[in-house]
């Protein structure tokens, strides 16, 4: 059984703790079952057809509560900065969508706050979709009020992982190129509002509690300073690999690193991925790329981001699993047909990053 992960820290140094802070404690649920990537087209009536990154696998799956309309309706939900759209399960899904059917239900109806919208939406998957409708309502988060978000009421989700997750839906944390037309995201909305201090909002993955703060950033949860760079593609969290490099050997070059919450492993560039298995003698075994689980140890994947080396160690890119019912070491680094990597939870479970949407840049610290 899951635990909340959620623990008040007696003197907790939070900066702009003076202003306006909201913290949100992170489940976590755990199992590894293999990567797949979801790249997802999101349309709506009356609008252009976009492309987003949506999630990985169901690897790791790190979640916060919300509540949505008046009174409330509670929902566990994934903050993904890989995409700005979300989306709840609706009521008035059929009773033979098993996938809607195994999480809870906005109610519209049930909601004093709640406004229509009525434009459809599709998110389309390789492998299924998710179909619905656009509403408004009051979104509850850590004490404060959000009024007139609009997101989604997902009518029907086609896909395996949406019967096997644990969270209900998803809140889009992108800073908006990715949000249907004519529609206020849930990060600008939430800073328009001002109910945080400043428009920033800081992920902390590593150990309990996890959390993400709205608003600010908690020193004692990093060492040494905040490594600033700039965002490198406007209007997304993301950011510019210098090179890569295993030991010695370089990997990589330069290349665009999207930091996404919604997706649990790391994602690189084919080449790049071959030049990962070659360089650590991985070979592929049921679909898996496979190391050897020894006792000496194996080299750092040196990531130079700006001036700054942000190592992920073999404790970081490895993960235990059984195949044929023997323990081996798989790596959580999957390739992506796409040229720009996917920085997911493997990477953010290591350091500490501040989202800062004013100055549009990405702080990261070794998180302790």
């Amino acid at each position: 059984m899951l635990r909340v992960l959620f623990f008040l820290l007696a003197g907790l140094s939070l900066v702009f703790a003076t202003g306006k802070i909201l913290k949100i404690p992170l489940h976590v649920r755990r199992s590894f079952e293999g990567s797949k990537v979801l790249l997802a087209e999101n349309a709506t009536k009356e609008s252009e057809t976009l492309q987003l990154l949506l999630k990985t696998h169901n690897n790791m799956e790190y979640y916060g509560n919300i509540s949505m309309g008046n009174p409330r309706q509670n929902f566990s939900v994934i903050f993904d900065t890989g995409s700005s759209n979300t989306w709840l399960p609706s009521v008035n899904c059929p009773k033979s969508n098993a996938a809607c059917q195994n999480h809870r239900n906005y109610n519209s109806s049930a909601s004093s706050s709640y406004v229509p919208d009525g434009r459809n939406f599709t998110l389309q998957y390789g492998s299924g979709r998710v179909v619905g409708y656009l509403s408004k309502d009051t979104m509850h988060i850590a004490g404060a009020e959000l009024p007139s978000l609009t997101f989604g009421e997902s009518l029907f989700l086609q896909h395996f992982a949406f019967s096997e997750v644990r969270f209900d839906g998803l809140v889009g944390l992108g800073l908006g190129v990715l949000s249907w037309s004519n529609t206020t995201p849930f990060l600008e909305l939430l800073c328009a509002n001002r109910l945080v201090e400043k428009c920033i909002f800081s992920v902390y993955l590593r150990r309990e509690p996890r959390e993400i703060v709205f608003g600010g950033f908690d020193e004692t949860k990093f060492e040494g300073k905040l490594h600033y760079v700039p965002v490198s593609q406007w209007r997304t969290w993301s950011l510019e690999i210098t090179k890569t490099s295993v030991a010695t050997k370089q990997v990589g070059g330069k290349s665009n690193a999207i930091l996404d919450t919604g997706t649990s492993l790391v994602l690189v560039p084919q080449q790049t991925y071959q030049n990962l298995l070659n360089a650590l003698s991985a070979k592929l075994q049921n679909g898996y790329s496979v190391v050897t689980c020894r006792s000496e140890p194996l080299p750092n994947i040196n990531i130079l981001i700006g001036d700054m080396v942000f190592p992920l160690t073999p404790s970081n890119y490895l993960m235990e699993v059984i195949l044929d019912r023997k323990p081996v070491c798989v790596l959580a680094i999957a390739p992506i047909n796409r040229g720009f990597w996917v920085l997911g939870d493997i990477f953010l479970s290591r350091y500490y990053t501040v989202f800062d949407a004013t100055e549009r840049r990405i702080g990261l610290a070794q998180a302790k």
